[in-house]
């Protein structure tokens, strides 16, 4: 089984003073997504430290250094299942339509931020999950578990 550890919209320090401590988050994870709005490359350099995979995308508020250096979107397959990541864009509602129309092919599993909102469920035969903003007062992370061809996922509060 793989465990993903999933991360977004922390805006530090924009919005927070100090970086959240996710370490005992990350212990037995095998890889990170971070979705964006880290706005300070500070926030991807703490979360390269963990000597794990990042599979990183850039949001809309992230510094131009983050924009040059990370993709707007990203594809790839874990176990079988085809992931696509982005940050996301416009207001909560239709959000899943406008990730999906961010790419060419249809995935298994659309993984996104943006919105602040935690969102882990199934449409049809598709998954989505947002592991909601580590910068809000119901600050959250989430994990997404692939084993096999089946994909799931959980949501932390803090």
């Amino acid at each position: 089984m793989t465990k993903i550890l999933v991360v977004s919209d922390i805006h530090y320090p924009d919005r927070i003073s100090t970086i959240p401590d996710i370490k005992d988050f990350v212990k037995d994870a095998n890889a990170i997504f971070a979705l964006g709005d880290f706005t300070s490359l500070e926030v991807l350099d703490y979360l390269n430290s963990f000597k794990k995979i990042v599979y990183a995308v850039h949001g809309n508020m992230d510094e131009l250094l983050l924009k040059e250096h990370l993709r707007e979107k990203i594809s790839l397959s874990i176990e079988g299942v085809s992931f696509a990541l982005a940050h996301g864009n416009g207001g909560p509602k239709g959000i899943e339509e406008r990730i999906v129309s961010l790419f060419d092919k249809k995935f298994d599993a659309y993984v996104f931020g943006h919105t602040h909102q935690p969102m882990n469920k199934y449409v049809d035969e598709t998954f989505f999950f947002n592991p909601g903003s580590l910068a809000v007062s119901t600050s959250s992370l989430g994990y997404i578990y692939v084993e096999g061809r089946n994909v799931w996922g959980d949501i932390l509060y803090l």
